[in-house]
């Protein structure tokens, strides 16, 4: 196989130009050889998708939760009778709480956000947001460019959605009422919010307003984490770009009509040392394993999908990348916040992003990715109010050269990865999920499909 040069910054890193992934669950020679039969191997899916509850039962949200467990809205139980109701802000009486540090998000509307000589930047942020929404508003706002849109759907976007995402960025002090949390290297943290504050939080960076993100102007701080701002993704570049900028803008546009009121979780995971596997001396057998085809990975509902996800996560979703990852990022934005809370990923570290709802269609991948239209998202819900919906993203290795992949250092590093991600975080059978995977690395990664036991 022919060697590639060594990636140099996260957007090399993610390989975006690469196209030989497969979000399909069966290996490409399946559809070669013209195998159309769903189960090939193994015990049925639906008994394996039916090893816990569905939605599985999951404790109320405490009241006082540990301080590891960051929560950005009051206390929410679910209640399929009453589904008007709606989370509410940690501090809901229109009082932010700011947070300035390397703990959490530095956001636009903080006062300590200042120009290099010493301006407040939030009161010209606000000034010219709400000037864009008054020319939205009187139909006055324009934007020939916007070609994937008819002149009759150029209109509804810039007088109606537009104009919406403008009150999202004006009031994320009062949607949020205060900083997420950053999710750092070596911690096992999460932060829950609802639909709304992910709307609000996505608003902010369809506008670019994150500071020190922004590769021009990203600080030292920052060096480890993705860039959340969708600067990159207006650039030109390749066509997949105007897909996946179609996809977000039809998230926007369906939580103009109506927004979501659910709730969602990201959840950072680090594996004590401690508990790293001796391989040598387990016992331990292998699983069941149903080989299926014709199905993605986000179409197998009730198990824990897995994201082949780059170590900055998202890869090249607000760039020129189009293969697995950067696809289940466009058909479910609400991931983007990732991008925003999450550094950079360790060999015993993994990411779940916890309800996270699906709003597009698609057709096809990497190059000739598509967006095909709206997704009704009927996934059920937990007492929380997240969609049954769990993703973790785990990063392979990107072997410049094939061949190192077969040495015992690269085969357990891989293995912890795959340890750490499908470790379960609780016990009894509400934590027994099955695991629906694919060639994971096994594409632009350069991985051995017959090596990570895919076939």
């Amino acid at each position: 196989m022919a060697r590639r040069p060594l990636p140099s910054n996260n957007e090399q890193e993610s390989n975006e130009e690469n196209t030989d992934d497969s979000l399909d669950l069966y290996d490409d020679d399946c559809k070669r050889n013209g195998v159309d039969h769903r189960t090939i191997k193994g015990p049925p899916l639906e008994v394996l998708l039916n090893i816990c509850p569905q939605p599985p039962y999951i404790k109320d949200m405490p009241h006082t939760p540990p301080n590891n467990w960051i929560f950005m809205i009051k206390p929410f139980k679910y209640n399929p009778s009453n589904l008007n109701r709606e989370p509410v802000p940690i501090n809901e009486n229109n009082r932010y709480i700011d947070a300035w540090n390397e703990h959490h998000v530095r956001m636009p509307c903080s006062i300590h956000y200042t120009s290099r000589t010493g301006h407040l930047q939030w009161p010209i942020i606000c000034q010219l947001l709400c000037h864009l929404k008054q020319k939205c508003d009187s139909h006055t706002a324009t934007i020939e460019d916007l070609k994937i849109y008819s002149n009759e759907q150029r209109l509804y976007f810039m007088s109606t959605v537009l104009s919406n995402l403008c009150s999202l960025a004006l009031n994320v002090d009062l949607i949020c009422s205060r900083p997420p949390p950053l999710l750092r290297i070596k911690s096992n943290r999460s932060v829950t919010m609802s639909q709304r504050q992910a709307a609000s939080l996505l608003a902010c960076a369809f506008f670019c307003l994150f500071p020190y993100r922004s590769d021009q102007d990203k600080t030292s701080e920052y060096e480890n984490f993705p860039n959340p701002n969708f600067n990159r993704l207006y650039q030109s570049g390749s066509l997949v770009k105007v897909q996946k900028l179609q996809c977000i803008l039809h998230y926007f546009q369906c939580i103009t009509e109506k927004m979501p009121i659910g709730v969602i979780t990201f959840r950072r995971f680090a594996l004590n040392r401690h508990y790293f596997p001796l391989w040598n001396e387990s016992n331990v057998h292998l699983g069941d394993m149903n080989l299926t085809t014709n199905k993605k990975i986000e179409d197998v509902h009730g198990a824990l999908q897995i994201d082949f996800a780059n170590k900055y996560i998202g890869g090249g979703v607000l760039g020129s990348g189009c293969v697995q990852e950067e696809i289940r990022f466009s058909i479910c934005p609400e991931m983007l916040v990732s991008l925003l809370v999450c550094e950079m990923m360790e060999k015993n570290e993994c990411i779940f992003l916890i309800g996270c709802e699906r709003y597009s269609s698609y057709k096809s991948y990497a190059s000739s990715f598509e967006y095909a239209g709206d997704y009704k998202d009927d996934t059920p819900k937990d007492n929380w109010g997240r969609k049954w919906c769990h993703v973790v993203a785990m990063d392979a290795i990107f072997f410049r050269d094939p061949s190192i992949q077969y040495q015992m250092k690269a085969i357990e590093r891989e293995l912890l990865k795959a340890y750490t991600s499908f470790h379960p975080l609780g016990k009894g059978p509400n934590y027994e999920f099955p695991i629906v995977t694919g060639n994971w690395g096994c594409g632009a990664f350069n991985g051995d499909k017959q090596l990570k036991g895919k076939d």
